[in-house]
């Protein structure tokens, strides 16, 4: 994961309010964002703006010593113990969803059916790729989470094009988790709720 641009990223991914936990003490506390800002809610209700001069410096030093104690940074900020527990939620987040995008992964369709085959009680968001390059675009009817085992998603002799679901007009994401694939489909689309194809009501309550 690069963390160059770290600040973003976090604005990205807590767009909408997310509960985490310190790493040390083990205390809780929320992220969130409000018109392009970070803002951190401790247990006790207090609230505080996290400003992206302490997060550089954060990172710079997370850069020089990779260090995972929150009392190495107290000389950059004070809150290097939620900037930790965010780099980790990110961090899992990232390695918990694999993207299946014929411009970004040498023969996207074929590791798309491999994962499907080895995953099949998994999930898959099946997105136009358009909807992360255009702000004019409305994703929400052609943003829909599935079971890996919908026809929809996996039923190529329904298609005639050569790579029909990672190589045309749309593409896959996928996970094992369907609440991390969700979160990652409002991130993308910046959707407050992402459609569940039929295939999912036996699957999802």
């Amino acid at each position: 994961m690069a963390y160059k641009d770290f600040y973003h990223l976090m604005l990205e991914y807590f767009s909408h309010p997310v509960e985490l936990y310190t790493g040390s003490r083990n205390v809780p506390f929320t992220l969130y964002t409000e018109e392009q800002k970070l803002f951190v809610r401790n247990g006790k209700d207090n609230i505080s703006r996290i400003d992206p001069k302490e997060v550089a410096a954060f990172v710079e030093r997370f850069e020089e010593a990779e260090s995972l104690l929150a009392k190495d940074y107290q000389d950059v900020t004070f809150k290097a113990s939620y900037l930790l527990a965010a780099m980790k939620y990110i961090t899992d987040r990232n390695a918990s969803v694999v993207r299946f995008h014929s411009e970004e992964l040498d023969n996207s369709e074929v590791q798309y059916k491999n994962w499907l085959n080895a995953n099949p009680e998994g999930y898959v968001l099946n997105l136009r790729k358009r909807s992360e390059i255009s702000s004019e675009m409305d994703p929400s009817n052609s943003t829909f989470l599935h079971s890996a085992g919908c026809s929809s998603v996996n039923n190529e002799r329904s298609y005639t094009h050569s790579e029909p679901f990672t190589g045309n007009e749309y593409f896959k994401i996928c996970s094992a988790n369907f609440y991390a694939l969700e979160q990652e489909a409002m991130r993308i689309t910046k959707l407050s709720i992402v459609k569940r194809h039929s295939c999912l009501k036996s699957h999802i309550r």
